[in-house]
């Protein structure tokens, strides 16, 4: 994985995996994409053309932070314990413009635009878009996810979300 082309395609190959993971509800090879401490986080809009930029203060849409909050959620994804997957929805993530923002060798900054199709019995088709920004960190030869900022387009949420519609 050395030179800038080997780094992108790594990177892309990761988060279209990533994708195909939720999409194919495979929750513990998705879960084994992520570091031990790992944040995943959908903030709020604040206003029309801000977003909350302090997770540990302000209203986010989803803040989980570690590898067991990402386990607690998906146990609550598969057991029905949520109000957001009872039932689960059919998702098709489409993922694209990945990008390098910065790659320090152990550590790099990327992103991505995303839209997902979200079938649901409960709300009919949806779809909805953003984009993504990750830091991802080598850890022997392999990438995995250490943070992941999901920046969903609505600001008003019409049904609910969870973490394989997004």
């Amino acid at each position: 994985m050395s030179g800038a082309n080997g780094s992108y395609d790594a990177v892309r190959d990761l988060l279209y995996l990533e994708a195909d993971l939720l999409d194919r509800r495979e929750w513990t090879g998705w879960a084994d994409l992520y570091t031990e401490d790992c944040v995943y986080w959908v903030p709020s809009w604040a206003t029309e053309d801000e977003l909350t930029d302090d997770p540990e203060l302000e209203v986010n849409m989803i803040y989980l932070t570690g590898k067991p909050a990402l386990e607690a959620r998906l146990y609550r994804l598969t057991s029905g314990q949520s109000y957001a997957t009872a039932p689960l929805t059919r998702t098709s993530h489409l993922v694209d413009t990945v990008r390098i923002v910065k790659d320090q060798g152990d550590t790099i900054e990327a992103s991505a635009k995303w839209m997902t199709l979200c079938n649901d019995p409960r709300w009919g088709k949806q779809v909805r878009g953003g984009w993504y920004d990750y830091t991802l960190q080598r850890v022997d030869e392999a990438l995995q996810i250490q943070r992941k900022k999901i920046t969903l387009l609505e600001s008003v949420i019409d049904g609910a979300i969870d973490i394989h519609q997004i």
